[in-house]
């Protein structure tokens, strides 16, 4: 009820966005897209779970698929997808420490080292679904409609899968280290 009221506001809410923020951040969230690529490639590596296999191709695809929505919009509105802001440089930074822990499993068991790799996609899926609840957000309360729209159509198409893959790896994470704590 919280979100939907949250939602209800921000169409009655509006503001100025500071472009120039917002390109940074749009930066930042690129690169931890682009984190969650290489998060994915390791992370099928390592499952063992057919399942688990089958979901984390396809959340793998669909996040090159938001990296591609990303460039888009950061072209669409006049920056270069090609320019790295300092945050976005601190997130490459975030994305190569989980990509170490996910590698780093000398002398953990197989299952361990999956609810790891797991437990990794976690951390970075929950900042990629604040990304966007955030773009969301900028969408709903803006008062430039050119940004609204672009923001919009790719906040339509990236937002549920999104949250689909925070839910069902939070999900699976909990699933997995319960059977490895009962007998």
């Amino acid at each position: 009820m919280a979100e939907l009221t949250e939602r209800i506001m921000d169409h009655v809410t509006s503001t100025n966005i500071d472009r120039a923020m917002l390109m940074d951040y749009l930066s930042e969230f690129l690169a931890v897209e682009q984190g969650g690529i290489k998060l994915y490639r390791a992370a099928l590596q390592i499952v063992q779970h057919d399942e688990i296999r089958r979901k984390f191709h396809e959340f793998h695809q669909e996040t090159l698929k938001h990296v591609s929505i990303l460039e888009k919009v950061i072209g669409e509105l006049g920056g270069d997808p090609g320019y790295q802001s300092t945050s976005a440089k601190i997130a490459e930074k975030k994305a190569e420490g989980l990509l170490q822990t996910m590698t780093a499993t000398n002398g953990m068991s197989a299952k361990l080292a999956e609810i790891n790799a797991i437990e990794n996609i976690v951390l970075a899926e929950t900042k990629d679904q604040a990304d966007w609840a955030l773009l969301g957000k900028i969408a709903r309360q803006t008062t430039d409609s050119h940004l609204g729209d672009v923001l919009k159509a790719a906040v339509d198409e990236v937002e549920p899968e999104e949250n689909e893959h925070l839910t069902w790896t939070k999900s699976k994470m909990a699933e997995l280290a319960m059977g490895a704590v009962s007998e």
